[in-house]
């Protein structure tokens, strides 16, 4: 029997929130996915808590894009 492959859907939101998150709290950079979907859900920048995947998915474009401190 054959699975079909595992999709992640990104929701377009989660990256604009962390860079939101990012900018009013720079301490958050050095959090994990986990903390940073919590957090963002938390402190109201999403209406509702976003998937770890979707988070590390942001955080990987947000390092390609060169807008994510080391």
């Amino acid at each position: 029997m054959l699975t079909p492959p595992h999709r992640i859907i990104h929701d377009p939101n989660v990256t604009p929130a962390l860079r939101d998150l990012f900018s009013q709290h720079p301490v958050m950079v050095f959090s994990g996915p986990e903390t940073l979907g919590r957090t963002l859900h938390l402190l109201h920048f999403m209406p509702c808590r976003p998937e770890t995947s979707e988070v590390e998915a942001a955080l990987e474009a947000l390092q390609v894009e060169g807008e994510l401190l080391p």
